[in-house]
């Protein structure tokens, strides 16, 4: 699906009322093998002090809000981290609705632990408010994550979502990046603005921006970063599609 680039006149026009959303994996940042080893893309390292000088901006992440914000490292932009779930103020406040389901997600983390030695390759990672299991390097073992996060997440009372080589189990909560984006996008008054992300976790986002456009006196700009890993999901309700992070930040420089 494609849009016209008319929507690029109207954020310069009226920065103010136009916000920039973007995911931070595979869509400012090159996708690494571990999530330890990602760095932010050069170009975005340039482009967004730039951007960010002009336009309210938010960067919405899976990671940990500290962590998304020290790979960043710019004071004028919102970060939030765990899909909505955390953000950064003056330090990182956790949203209360996860709170009653921190032991739940103890218990999750001790026993996918213990489990760890039967799946080689997979490894966890653990964001304290959702705990993952990763098998980029270990592809043959996803069914096996698969069916071990699912089976967990069912006695414990949590839920699973799956992203990019990695299932999550998380609390079961109405919060996720499109709920976020919504919550920001009225409290900054804006008329319009773009998301852009690169997994399914990133398809919240895009229905944040359709739930605004459907209020009314909203335009939403929804953008599908291209990889060898794009879920279709993501593709077929873009607004438009680039590829890759240099392609999505030659479409920002027009800003």
């Amino acid at each position: 699906m494609e849009k016209s680039l008319q929507w690029i006149e109207d954020f310069r026009d009226d920065p103010r009322h136009s916000g920039l959303f973007l995911d931070f994996d595979g869509t400012i940042s090159e996708i690494a093998p571990a999530p330890a080893g990602a760095r932010l893309h050069h170009l975005a390292a340039e482009l967004l002090p730039r951007l960010a000088a002009e336009y309210p901006m938010c960067i919405l992440s899976g990671r940990r809000a500290a962590d998304v914000a020290s790979l960043v490292g710019l004071p004028r932009i919102h970060y939030v981290g765990v899909h909505g779930m955390e953000w950064m103020e003056d330090e990182p406040r956790v949203d209360s609705e996860v709170l009653p389901h921190l032991p739940a997600l103890e218990q999750a983390r001790s026993e996918l632990c213990s489990a760890l030695p039967a799946l080689p390759g997979v490894t966890l990672e653990d964001k304290m408010l959702t705990v993952s299991l990763h098998y980029r390097e270990s592809p043959a073992m996803e069914e096996d994550a698969l069916r071990l996060a699912e089976s967990t997440a069912l006695r414990l009372g949590l839920q699973t979502r799956r992203g990019r080589k990695t299932v999550e189990l998380r609390p079961p909560v109405d919060i996720d990046k499109g709920s976020v984006l919504m919550r920001l996008a009225r409290g900054w008054k804006l008329r319009r603005a773009l998301y852009a992300g690169d997994d399914l976790t990133d398809v919240d986002g895009f229905r944040g921006l359709r739930r605004l456009m459907r209020e009314g006196g909203f335009e939403g700009v929804a953008i599908a970063v291209l990889s060898t890993e794009t879920p279709v999901e993501l593709e077929a309700v873009a607004d438009l599609t680039v590829e890759g992070p240099s392609g999505l930040l030659e479409l920002l420089s027009r800003l």
